[in-house]
């Protein structure tokens, strides 16, 4: 009896009130700006000849690093330097006026042109898509749209009972961050 007492006791004693409120506490207010890659120069060493791979390790959108290998099997000179560099994409702005919102796409955002309140957000997987509800009673027929640009495969807007949605079918697996702005909503893809 006594040791369970003595357990008991201990286990409270290290116990914090909120267990949910962080231990560390961030004084850092400052925003970080994500610094993209743009290139690299790299100098083999002496005894290269032939250059059978290229292997790039990354960190995913889940957090977990991997690897691409990209088969070369090229003869090299290694007194040449080898360059990677990013090419970057100019994505023409691509506009969709509907009866109920429009839609104006642009590198990786993405604005939604509506008075309406966004209800609700969420995605779904295989195949990737961005979901979107907003509040309105007007009826409409079904819109589809496909192709529309790099990113954004699909998409289908649809009259529900209270409610509108539109899908968003994506290329790939996306960070989203929507923002609230005067004109509609703005979504940034990461």
């Amino acid at each position: 009896m006594k040791k369970i007492l003595f357990l008991l006791v201990s286990i409270s004693l290290f116990a914090r009130e909120n267990p949910f409120v962080s231990v560390v506490e961030n004084n850092n207010n400052q925003q970080v700006k994500k610094e993209y890659f743009s290139s690299k120069e790299i100098n083999l060493p002496s005894d290269a000849r032939n250059l059978q791979y290229i292997i790039f390790e990354y960190k995913s959108l889940t957090g977990t690093i991997k690897k691409y290998k990209v088969p070369i099997n090229k003869a090299i000179n290694w007194h040449n330097s080898i360059i990677i560099s990013t090419k970057i994409k100019k994505a023409p702005t691509i506009s969709l006026d509907l009866s109920v919102l429009s839609l104006y796409i642009k590198n990786h955002t993405l604005l939604v042109q509506t008075d309406d309140k966004l209800l609700r957000q969420f995605t779904l997987v295989e195949p990737n898509r961005l979901v979107l509800d907003f509040k309105s009673n007007r009826n409409f027929l079904v819109y589809k749209k496909e192709a529309i640009n790099s990113f954004i495969k699909k998409v289908i807007v649809g009259n529900h009972n209270g409610y509108y949605r539109v899908v968003l079918y994506l290329d790939a697996k996306y960070k989203t961050e929507v923002i609230n702005t005067p004109e509609g909503f703005l979504i940034d893809f990461k």
